[in-house]
């Protein structure tokens, strides 16, 4: 893994091909739809490269909660107004980089990442929705905390974040 480089911005010069992170959904979205996401503002997709090849890459996209469907902590203390977040919205490593710590330093700088635009933007809270029972696994890792209604939609509140990274 010391050859790895990144996370940077995905590029028209990545090479996104052959891709393979033993889920079909999550290997065609970065070869065909990340790079459309990003032109036309949808979502960023940051990228590690093992030389020019994507070895791991997250999406982050700017989202919100309605309240009514948020959990009691995320929402507590706010108005009845939809709740600004930061969505996770892919988050895949390729099975040569799985186990050897690539996912873990994707998912630290996707919640710095998150933290750092929140100081200008604001959001609430970091937020995924985990696919399958593997996914959530690995978020509850990161000591994320379910919805109440839907305990595959995941979240990290903003001030958690500062406590974890030690930033309080």
């Amino acid at each position: 893994m010391s050859n790895l480089a990144g996370p940077v911005p995905l590029n028209k010069d990545h090479e996104c091909q052959g891709f393979d992170c033993g889920k079909e959904a999550l290997n065609q979205f970065i070869e065909k739809h990340a790079l459309a996401n990003q032109s036309n503002n949808s979502a960023r997709t940051f990228v590690a490269l093992d030389g020019n090849k994507v070895a791991g890459y997250y999406s982050l996209a700017a989202s919100a909660i309605v309240h009514e469907d948020a959990p009691a902590r995320l929402a507590k203390g706010l108005a009845r107004h939809p709740i600004p977040i930061v969505l996770m919205a892919r988050f895949a490593v390729d099975r040569r980089y799985q186990g050897k710590g690539l996912g873990s330093a994707l998912f630290k700088d996707a919640i710095k990442r998150t933290l750092n635009v929140s100081k200008d933007l604001g959001a609430r809270a970091f937020v995924v929705h985990a696919k399958d029972d593997d996914a959530k696994r690995l978020y509850e890792h990161f000591n994320m905390e379910p919805f109440e209604g839907n305990p595959f939609h995941l979240y990290l509140l903003m001030k958690d974040i500062e406590t974890t990274l030690s930033l309080r």
